[in-house]
């Protein structure tokens, strides 16, 4: 299935292909140089493919860093260490929001062209010579965060700490960890082409459609990346979002190079605060001073990849492409993986169906239902991690205190594709809301809920409203907000 990617990626490894090999398993006699665009595409779809590619990527780093800071455990930490371990929890995060502007960014991109949006992953993806490392869900590790190093590293990192870093991200993977730079390379050397990508490709209309740094950027100060917020040695730094509309090729080749400095490591950046690659470095070296066991006791021994399916691996995947999975067998933590899994999809149906509408603010300036759907975004990510801190707290199976914990399973749903009636889409909305309700009320009856009966109730009662916004929106008779208070 991947390989309809893989075949159209060449041109940015700018090697030539191997047509065949000897039958000693020699390297073929017979190459091709590959061309770009390739010869299938042209130069507007080959820059619609790649970025569709890069909002994987984007997402998959986002959920992979977010499960990493979901397992680390400041309150179980040596009383010392928990200023340390609470910094890195918070830098991580803090990465994981700068990958959601990413992925916009890249999504107001494929606007500008007129491609489609892509908001959609794969569970555990086959690898591409782009991806960095294939996607797992795993607890925060040495060998993990050579990974997240290398793949935000830039093209130029060498070294002693660079060649031993390297090693342990290829031991961690078996393989080569990919620089996610090489794709924002190739992207600014495509879309930069006026003879692969026309002037007339930027769709400036697009514009309303698009989302601003105005809609979502709430509570985070522009230009103020890197900075910390007080004195405090042990205060994270405060990130940035970086969300740029898209009219031109000028504006689209600063968006990429956006992404690029902030992430991906183009270069080495003239503020070490600011990359993905500096502040992931230094997690690395303050986790690598510690001795095996202090790393132990600063993470929580949650499951690899856990998942609702308790057969395990999707049917029919190929087992030499997929990670091995962690049946969630513990009924109690299986609901709330379910309920974290709706929440999940619901967060995305937002995004996606926020970029369907253009802003239109009713008489009175609340937001119209785009900039309801984005407050609603925003609800869904406090609600994941709230359900996700639940979920670390659980056990995968038997409750034993020494039993493997859960985890958030960030399992993508069936499909992400909106129905063609505005209508139904809200009607989708509401079915998330419905599935939403029986695992509420499921989890609810269950002995030993306990202290999380007071967010249930909270979201429960948020979800009532929001329902009665969406019936309301359906039947034609209000535009009132689909917002409703984050529990």
């Amino acid at each position: 299935m991947r390989s309809r990617i893989t075949r159209h990626l060449w041109p940015v490894l700018g090697a030539p292909i191997p047509v065949r090999r000897e039958p000693d398993g020699a390297p073929a006699a017979e190459q091709i140089v590959p061309e770009t665009p390739p010869l299938e595409l042209s130069g507007r779809d080959y820059a619609i493919s790649l970025l569709r590619l890069a909002a994987e990527i984007e997402h998959g780093l986002m959920v992979q860093y977010l499960f990493a800071a979901y397992s680390l455990d400041p309150p179980g930490a040596p009383a010392a260490q928990r200023p340390m371990v609470r910094r890195w929890q918070e830098a991580i995060l803090g990465i994981a929001k700068e990958e959601m502007a990413h992925l916009v960014t890249v999504q107001n991109l494929l606007t500008a062209l007129g491609g489609p949006l892509q908001f959609n992953r794969e569970d555990f993806p086959h690898d591409t010579v782009l991806y960095p490392s294939g996607f797992r869900l795993r607890p925060l590790s040495l060998p993990s965060l050579a990974t997240y190093v290398v793949a935000e590293s830039p093209e130029v990192w060498e070294g002693e700490q660079a060649d031993r870093i390297k090693q342990q991200a290829a031991a961690e993977v078996g393989g080569i960890v990919n620089r996610v730079g090489r794709l924002y390379e190739e992207l600014i050397d495509v879309i930069g082409d006026p003879a692969l990508v026309p002037d007339s490709t930027f769709d400036a209309a697009s514009m309303p459609f698009q989302a601003s740094w105005d809609e979502w950027g709430r509570g985070y100060r522009r230009g103020e990346r890197g900075r910390q917020a007080s004195s405090d040695p042990d205060t994270p730094a405060v990130p940035e979002l970086v969300i740029d509309t898209v009219d031109s090729r000028t504006t689209a080749i600063a968006a990429l190079e956006q992404v690029g400095e902030q992430g991906e490591g183009f270069g080495m950046p003239r503020d070490e605060d600011e990359s993905h690659f500096e502040r992931f470095l230094k997690v690395h070296q303050e986790f690598e001073n510690l001795s095996e066991d202090q790393r132990r006791a600063l993470v929580r021994d949650i499951a690899t990849n856990p998942t609702t399916d308790l057969s395990g691996p999707d049917v029919g995947a190929d087992p030499a492409d997929t990670e091995t999975t962690s049946p969630i067998a513990n009924p109690t933590a299986r609901l709330w993986a379910h309920l974290f899994n709706v929440r999940y999809r619901k967060l995305l149906v937002s995004l996606s169906h926020a970029f369907e509408l253009a802003e239109n603010r009713t008489g009175s300036g609340s937001p119209g239902p785009r900039g309801s759907l984005i407050h609603r975004a925003f609800a869904e990510m406090y609600n994941l991690r709230s359900i996700a801190g639940l979920l670390v707290s659980l056990p995968l199976d038997h409750a034993a205190p020494d039993a493997a914990r859960a985890g958030p399973p960030f399992q993508m749903p069936h499909t992400l594709m909106l129905p063609h009636d505005q209508d139904d889409r809200w009607r989708l909305h509401r079915d998330l809301l419905d599935a939403s309700a029986t695992l509420v009320a499921r989890i609810g009856a269950v002995d030993g809920a306990g202290a999380a009966q007071d967010y249930l109730t909270a979201l429960a009662q948020a979800d009532r409203i929001e329902r009665a916004q969406v019936d309301a929106l359906i039947a034609g008779t209000a535009r009132a907000p689909v917002g409703a208070p984050t529990p």
